[in-house]
């Protein structure tokens, strides 16, 4: 078992996968087109990738410190230090980085969001990583030893 406190490691996971299942309704009920004209879907994908990322890397974090006395300057950082470390494999890491940077981009405005963007790397992998993720840190949890 992880050094995380059950409850927190849970409550981060509980916090991603409600975020993953609002975004899930998201793109499989709407094409690109019509997630384009509608200003709450667009808003909730947005918040919901913020949601997932943040969730999740703050558990990567939480992880890093309690099992590995290991401090990641950023969100992507710690991605990269779960696979390092064996938690997680190194292909999700990359593609949970990706994640971060999207996270990133709806955070910190750069230039503007690209909506269009954020609905593709949803629907083409992104929201299939962050349940692949949970499923390898889940594991992680279960199977390390005390």
């Amino acid at each position: 078992m992880t050094n995380v406190p059950r409850q927190a490691f849970e409550r981060y996971i509980r916090e991603a996968l409600d975020a993953l299942r609002e975004a899930e309704s998201i793109v499989n009920g709407l094409d690109l087109d019509r997630f384009i004209r509608d200003r709450r879907a667009r808003f909730a994908l947005r918040y919901s990738v913020i949601l997932m990322v943040e969730a999740l890397a703050d558990l990567a974090v939480a992880i890093l410190e309690k099992d590995f006395n290991a401090a990641p300057q950023s969100y992507r950082e710690a991605f990269t230090l779960l696979a390092e470390k064996g938690v997680v494999a190194a292909e999700l890491a990359s593609r949970m980085e990706r994640l971060a940077a999207l996270r990133n981009m709806i955070v910190h405005r750069y230039w503007t969001v690209d909506d269009a963007r954020v609905y593709r790397e949803a629907k083409e992998g992104g929201l299939e990583a962050v349940r692949a993720f949970i499923e390898e840190v889940r594991r992680y949890g279960e199977t390390k030893d005390p």
